[in-house]
């Protein structure tokens, strides 16, 4: 009996041994066969990393090929999400090792989740000495390592800024419409100016590391490799020589006005190549150095420029409006004698003021010109002619010619947040101020003030519309599109715009008294002496705050044209003492004329 109780408890026991084992077989069969592929899956991505190789941006040229925007080297501390194991006492240390709040470090990662192994971004740019404080703290920052990766270098520092723009990191809202496009959260982008509008052009392909990792995190081989390429360069119209010409001509003028006690708040200068529309010169002022953004702004940076009165971040030559001033008189000249209301005959008695239903209205010579002809009032900028003329024409009239030159348009340069201007009417101004419109306004609509408003590109326009006698090509930043090996890609030929329909007849008229801008009239002091005809306007338009906007606009040489240029001082006085020496300088770089030194041409009583 007791042996047969014993087989009976050997037997249970054995098929309990017996069970489990099978239990440990099925579970093992179940493990490799079933969830192998996972848990594989699993136990690499804790001894592998899959690190992003950053593609550099596309090289950014100017015409002649010398490099305004490249890449340059550098170090990023970032964190594998997976492997930040110690985020309590890492957080606080990374923070005080990097700047980053430990804020800003949580909501990072935050963010990436959804890609735990993809490195996270902390700080871009950091110098050797932070490098060297992390890798001697690495037992506390599981996960954090240092990342090779390229950061934008504007090579002139502030030269062209507004033209070239800026990177930053991309937004919320940027990275869900480029999500699926390769984009990360710790991705830097263009934000401003040709880095934002050619952005796709110039980012890259983006390569990768397969590397494997000790239970330290550090790097023991790499088992793959994917190089990136780098995105497509850019080739540009802009003349960099010329460029910083105009942006030193232009911030020094800016400070002989404030000497003569002018605000003198800013300004800007276009220069287009009137048989291309090729732009040469794109210069704004004040500015600001993109090499501040590259790796991501510092906060009292950010708010030193945001908070800057004088707006250094805004481009004059297309983001602001102004009204024209007596630029404006060359639309009104077109106007009145391709309509017959006036010719190149007519003699008109500048008496200093024009009366209108008992109203005064002053021209900027009180004492009077005497008698000009339309093309003498053109030279010498007489208020009293044009407030006749725009009476004739009318303000319908008036606006309908400014349309034809490309007032109240946007050019559609290639850069955001062109303004278009404003070309009033009766109607506009119904519909705008709900009131009527004033004849009186009419007389100051024909000198380019009221409510008429322009962009410094605008005004370069339409001194090319009377260059080519009507033909206004689209001004353009880019060439070519070239790979990372230089091969042409892509090139932007010239374009026409739009058409500007006069009579020949009234072209010369209008040119002749461009030429004597120059040569006899308001603007003949700062060009004495240059040795090529140049037909120009002055501009002084008032800004409703007892200052000045001071304009000059031209293009050269008269007689076989080949540039157009655009000076705005902003609060800088009359055309011909701010805007127009500005100009000189730049016209005496373009033809290679060296420049004397010559300080502003001082006021003489009151000009345009």
């Amino acid at each position: 009996m007791y042996d047969t109780e014993l087989s009976r408890r050997m037997r249970i026991l054995m098929f309990i041994i017996i069970a489990v084992i099978g239990g440990l077989v099925l579970r093992l069969a179940w493990l490799q066969l079933v969830q192998g592929a996972q848990y594989k899956k699993i136990a690499d991505q804790n001894r592998i990393r899959q690190i992003t190789a950053q593609a550099p941006r596309g090289t950014i040229y100017d015409r002649s090929g010398a490099v305004l925007v490249a890449n340059r080297p550098s170090f990023a501390v970032s964190i594998i999400p997976a492997e930040y194991t110690n985020e309590q006492v890492a957080t606080p240390l990374l923070a005080e090792l990097t700047g980053v709040s430990a804020g800003e470090i949580t909501k990072l990662l935050a963010d990436s989740q959804d890609a735990p192994y993809s490195p996270v971004r902390i700080k871009r740019d950091v110098d050797d000495a932070t490098v060297a404080k992390i890798k001697e703290r690495k037992y506390y920052l599981p996960g954090v390592f240092i990342e090779a990766i390229p950061v934008r270098h504007y090579v002139y520092n502030g030269l062209a800024a507004h033209l070239l723009g800026y990177v930053g990191r991309i937004s919320a809202e940027e990275y869900e419409a480029r999500r699926n496009k390769g984009y990360s959260m710790t991705d830097l982008v263009g934000k401003d100016g040709i880095e934002r509008v050619w952005e796709e052009t110039l980012r890259g392909e983006d390569g990768g590391l397969q590397v494997e990792v000790n239970a330290a995190g550090e790097e023991v081989a790499i088992l793959g490799n994917k190089p990136a390429t780098p995105g497509h360069g850019l080739v540009l119209t802009i003349d960099a020589n010329l460029q910083k010409v105009a942006e030193k001509a232009l911030e020094e003028q800016i400070a002989a006005s404030r000497k003569l006690g002018e605000p003198a708040t800013g300004g800007a200068i276009v220069v287009l190549d009137v048989k291309s529309g090729a732009v040469l010169t794109l210069a704004s002022s004040p500015s600001f150095d993109p090499n501040a953004f590259a790796a991501g702004i510092k906060a009292r940076d950010w708010n030193a420029l945001i908070g800057n009165p004088n707006n250094p971040l805004t481009n004059r030559t297309i983001q602001n409006a102004y009204p024209p001033g007596s630029v404006f008189k060359i639309v009104t000249a077109a106007a009145a004698l391709e309509t017959g209301l006036t010719t190149e005959q007519e003699v008109f008695e500048d008496k200093g003021v024009y009366v209108l239903d008992g109203w005064w209205f002053y021209g900027w010579n009180t004492k009077g010109l005497g008698r000009l002809t339309i093309a003498d009032a053109l030279a010498w900028s007489s208020d009293p002619v044009f407030y006749e003329l725009g009476r004739r024409l009318g303000v319908d009239t008036l606006a309908a010619y400014a349309v034809t030159f490309g007032y109240g348009q946007q050019v559609d340069i290639g850069l955001p947040g062109e303004a278009k201007g404003v070309v009033p009417t009766a109607e506009w101004k119904q519909a705008n101020y709900g009131e009527p419109w004033y004849p009186g306004e009419t007389l100051i609509a024909a000198i380019g003030q009221g409510y008429y408003l322009a962009t410094p590109l605008q005004q370069a326009l339409v001194l090319m519309a009377v260059a080519n006698g009507g033909v206004i090509y689209k001004p353009r930043l880019v060439d070519k599109i070239i790979a990372p090996d230089g091969t042409p890609i892509q090139d932007f030929p010239a374009e026409v715009l739009r058409t500007v329909y006069l009579r020949p007849e009234v072209w010369d008229i209008i040119r002749q008294g461009l030429a004597a801008v120059t040569a006899r009239g308001t603007a003949a002091a700062p060009f004495q002496g240059f040795p090529y005809p140049v037909a120009g306007k002055t501009g002084s338009s008032e800004t409703g705050r007892g200052t000045t906007h001071s304009w000059f606009v031209c293009y050269a040489p008269a007689d076989n044209p080949a540039i157009a240029v655009a000076a705005l001082v902003e609060e800088g006085g009359e055309g011909s003492v701010a805007a127009a020496p500005v100009v000189r300088r730049v016209l005496d770089a373009y033809f290679g004329i060296p420049f004397q030194g010559s300080q502003p041409v001082p006021p003489k009583g009151k000009t345009d």
